[in-house]
């Protein structure tokens, strides 16, 4: 165990920030742009267990979405959530014979109502005899490494995170993420790195430390206060897809460069271009709204594309629409953000010990 524990460490230091798993959100498409900034490492949404595990059909072009991998995706795992020791170790066994995957990845984090209602997620953590059921299942079930995504704990009186990571441990996962609130607080008040710390502290499997991160100073930050081997960076990079080059500068004693309007619609585009390849182009279009309102705020007369782009359901028509509005910045000369016009963070900072 010492000698794979000791490979395992080794190889978390070469995957130190990786982009973390979000619902709706972390799609091939999206993913796939991180990577293009330096991103180490990646998970893909959640892969509902009982559905996937029972499967008799070719399953949904949605779905079908979820098991993509991007040529540039250097090292991704695939995300399954669920329950039952029976439906997880099918799944595993079925996307270990995709050989698409570097490891599998079970969700005891999502504290999502749905979710937890249905026994999933985050409810595993006040069950902690099932979540080991589901653990020892899916570790027996693949060949490849199983790492695990938590919680520090259903609420603030029932803390099993240091329990369950010691758990993985003696079952020879390969690493632990923990998002630094319980399920209680959902994605509300502070994270609590010194409680990240604590778990880093009980296991000496690779934790990575989740939740909180604003900016690429936050990342290093947390990274600093936690002892963790690394950060998943969930929302932050939802605005800022660069923040995992943006970490590099800083720890190279450079300042990051500022993300000019060629770069960032140059981003959205190739993302919607990406996104249409997945799915039905007014969905793909439509879901770029959320990415333009991220991205663009802080620019010279973002609010009119913003509102122009609500009639836009075409690629054609979004590509023109951001050509437009480039071109209209450079003959302006304004190609560059303002500060006084950038949208107030929103992301919760980092707790220190």
């Amino acid at each position: 165990m010492g000698a794979a524990v000791e490979k395992m460490n080794r190889d978390a230091i070469a995957r130190r920030f990786v982009l973390a798993p979000m619902d709706g959100m972390s799609r091939a498409s999206f993913r796939s742009v991180c990577f293009d900034y330096g991103a180490d490492g990646a998970t893909t949404e959640m892969i509902q267990s009982l559905a996937y595990g029972r499967a008799k059909k070719r399953m949904s072009a949605a779905f079908e979405e979820t098991l993509t991998r991007y040529p540039n995706e250097r090292w991704l795992a695939a995300q399954l959530i669920g329950s039952d020791p029976v439906a997880m170790a099918e799944s595993a066994r079925r996307l270990t014979a995709l050989n698409r995957f570097d490891a599998i990845d079970i969700n005891m984090g999502c504290p999502a109502r749905k979710v937890v209602g249905s026994g999933n997620g985050s409810a595993l953590l006040k069950d902690p005899g099932r979540a080991l059921a589901v653990m020892e299942a899916v570790r027996a079930a693949t060949l490849l490494p199983v790492q695990l995504k938590l919680r520090l704990g259903w609420d603030a009186a029932h803390i099993t995170a240091p329990q369950l990571a010691r758990a993985a441990e003696q079952l020879g996962f390969s690493a632990v993420t923990v998002h630094g609130r319980t399920r209680e607080q959902m994605y509300g008040g502070q994270v609590d790195a010194g409680a990240i710390r604590a778990v880093c502290e009980a296991t000496a499997l690779p934790v990575y430390a989740n939740g909180g991160v604003a900016c690429a100073r936050d990342a290093l930050r947390f990274l600093r206060d936690t002892g963790a081997a690394g950060v998943a960076i969930g929302r932050a990079a939802l605005k800022q897809p660069w923040i995992f080059e943006d970490i590099r500068c800083l720890e190279r004693g450079e300042t990051p460069r500022v993300r000019r309007a060629p770069e960032r619609i140059a981003l959205l585009t190739r993302l919607a271009a990406l996104a249409c390849g997945h799915r039905p182009e007014k969905v793909a279009v439509s879901e770029m709204r959320k990415f333009c309102g991220w991205m663009l705020p802080g620019f010279s007369g973002a609010e009119d594309v913003l509102r122009r782009l609500n009639g836009v359901d075409t690629l054609d028509g979004f590509n023109r629409l951001m050509d437009d509005y480039l071109d209209r910045l450079a003959r302006q000369n304004d190609l560059d953000p303002h500060s006084e016009l950038a949208p107030t963070q929103t992301l919760d900072t980092v707790r220190g010990r």
